[in-house]
């Protein structure tokens, strides 16, 4: 079938999707070809429908029908005959679903939201650069008896709503621990309806949620009572909600690059193979890596992605996005979304992995890959070169980076600091960040690449790590628990690299760490404060970056760069295991930032000269 003349043909730009209104229901599903279209309306979720309606066909591609009575608190499904073969399948616009996602449920937001909600606000930021995004699972944020959360509420959305759960030492977990640590935004995994996890047994399964079912409603098992299709969603707008209120802005971790589903996933019910890219033998391509990849460029594809975000967007004031590997969408519906999204909010953050999983069939000049960001202004892009350049080879436990012994990266670590990736226009464009949820943690890479230093000289490569990514012009990523060292043993003298169904015991935040790795946190929670007190740090253009920087001379593999702005400010890093002199420019600068403290008042003054020690970051400011 040839899809360039469907989208010529029938391209549709309304809604779709089942929409209330005042006396009635309506009902529209794209399916040009369908031979025929049936609504099949159900009171409850296990038994047969009450209800088949045929619908009418349209000349534009669209299938309707109008029930002449609200029907919000049903469950529905559409079924599509093609070549005389009928399937059943969820609408693809749902926006709540019955358990597992089996059938749509039509809910009156109206009545769901909580208390205040139609005050609320985006949180709002002057630029990108001014964001600190702090990457997390819902499950992972309060599934270990650690938290001090509520059992009823571990592992959901609710425990973002106690700000007062605290260790027995009196230190905030949770809520309180994301707020006194000075993030301006959560980037939660996804929380989208997604497969791998059985909704009606949450606690038996564990899955990231990387495997997308139905990309409009939210995931049923980080709710409280995963049955009942209008309850996901309150507790979801109370997350943000509570979210916002301590002016933590919520990203979204998207992933439209595929389905976990091939064949009978609800877009191929719908409409057979025009969702997916397929290769010239009409087989789908893999360029997710995971059986399949959306086909963007197509114009309903493109519409369909499109209106997703700004769903999220208007209805649970969503911050921003975070793209799963980005690689496989194209440019121009990244653009669309970036143009679209920022109507509705200006300060919205939208990133994404530059690369794919595989081999797409998108040609490279079209694809959102981070070598073409020059075709997409304000949207960023993961810089996996600095991550490795500061940690080593991600994909090699044993490599080591500039942190740990590999000096040879002090010219990637320079640029890294000055926002200069080669591929980024603006340094709006760059998320400087050192470990995600994928692969080991630092911590668990350190102690194995470095295994032949002490405790001591991992922690202080681990607290020079994070004054890299935080120092770094650009936008700063940490991954949840980073602060205080996450680890994800096996059980045996190994790390797990990749933790997606792995148990909670691996992939749960262990809060009881605050108090073991207290110097590591407060270090974080300083740097975090410094750089928001700073602007010098978070430059908005290349050319003011340029204009402001000056790489000073220092011992070999150290690094002195001279940032000229409102401050006249130095950064010195010295990854080597012995303490270095440097010689300093002229005039008396001021030590602000040493290897355990950061500090808005002065702890001592020099001239000339500064003994750094050993594997250790330091920031000055010059007196006058």
């Amino acid at each position: 079938m040839n899809f360039t003349e469907t989208d010529r043909d029938y391209s549709y730009s309304g809604s779709l999707g089942a929409q209330l209104e005042e006396n009635s229901t309506s009902f529209a599903v794209w399916a040009p070809y369908a031979e025929k279209v049936e609504l099949r309306l159900y009171n409850n979720q296990e038994d047969d429908p009450c209800d088949v309606i045929p619908m009418n066909p349209g000349a534009d591609g669209v299938w309707r029908y109008v029930y002449p009575k609200r029907l919000n608190g049903l469950y529905y499904t559409y079924s599509y005959t093609y070549d005389g073969v009928t399937r059943e399948g969820l609408d693809i616009y749902a926006k709540s679903a019955g358990v597992n996602g089996k059938k749509g449920f039509i809910p009156d937001f109206e009545k769901l939201n909580p208390v205040g909600w139609d005050q609320e606000k985006y949180v709002k930021l002057d630029s990108p650069a001014d964001a600190v995004i702090y990457e997390l699972s819902v499950r992972d944020f309060s599934s270990d008896p650690s938290s001090q959360i509520a059992p009823s509420a571990r592992g959901t959305f609710a425990a973002f709503y106690d700000r007062y759960s605290r260790l027995p030492s009196g230190k905030p977990t949770c809520l309180g621990h994301l707020k006194r640590l000075g993030i301006t935004h959560v980037q939660l995994l996804p929380i989208f309806d997604f497969e791998g996890v059985d909704e009606n047994d949450p606690s038996a399964e564990y899955n990231w949620g990387y495997n997308p079912m139905n990309y409009n409603l939210p995931e049923g098992s980080y709710s409280r009572n995963p049955l009942d299709p209008e309850k996901r969603i309150n507790e979801l707008k109370k997350m943000v909600q509570s979210l916002h209120r301590e002016n933590i802005g919520v990203v979204m971790d998207v992933v439209y690059n595929h389905t976990f589903r091939t064949g009978d996933s609800s877009l191929d019910i719908a409409f057979p193979k025009y969702y997916y890219r397929t290769d010239e033998g009409g087989n789908y391509s893999n360029g997710s890596g995971c059986g399949n990849e959306l086909a963007s460029e197509r114009t309903m594809v493109r519409k369909l992605i499109v209106d997703s975000v700004l769903f999220w967007a208007k209805e649970y004031k969503i911050d921003g996005f975070r793209f799963d590997l980005m690689g496989v969408l194209d440019i121009e519906t990244m653009n669309e979304i970036a143009r679209e999204l920022r109507k509705i909010n200006p300060s919205a953050l939208i990133y994404g992995e530059g690369w794919t999983g595989g081999r797409t069939m998108l040609p490279y000049e079209h694809s959102a890959l981070r070598q073409n960001a020059c075709s997409t202004p304000g949207i960023a892009y993961f810089n996996d070169g600095f991550r490795d350049s500061v940690k080593g080879d991600t994909f090699s436990d044993e490599g080591l980076g500039y942190i740990s012994g590999n000096y040879h990266c002090r010219q990637n670590i320079i640029e890294g600091l000055l926002g200069s990736a080669g591929w980024a226009g603006e340094p709006t464009q760059i998320i400087n960040y050192c470990e995600a949820h994928d692969n080991l943690t630092l911590w668990d890479k350190l102690n194995v690449s470095a295994a032949g230093y002490s405790v001591e000289d991992r922690k202080k490569m681990d607290r020079l790590a994070m004054f890299l990514i935080l120092t770094a012009q650009g936008i700063p990523f940490l991954h949840g628990g980073q602060d205080f060292l996450r680890s994800k043993p096996n059980g045996d003298a190994s790390f797990d690299h990749n933790s997606y169904r792995s148990s909670d015991d691996v992939n749960s935040l262990k809060w009881d760490n605050l108090d073991k790795y207290a110097r590591e946190v407060d270090y974080c929670r300083g740097l975090i404060r410094f750089r928001k007190n700073h602007p010098v740090f978070r430059m908005r253009t290349a050319d003011e970056i340029k204009a402001a920087a000056e790489i000073i001379s220092s011992p070999d593999g150290t690094v002195m760069l001279r940032l000229r702005g409102k401050e006249d400010v130095l950064i010195i890093a010295n990854p080597i295991p012995r303490a270095k002199m440097m010689i300093l420019p002229d005039g008396e600068w001021l030590l602000h930032v040493s290897d355990i403290h950061c500090s808005e008042e002065p702890m001592a003054t020099y001239c000339e000269g500064i003994v750094v020690p050993p594997i250790s970051g330091m920031i000055l400011i010059r007196k006058g």
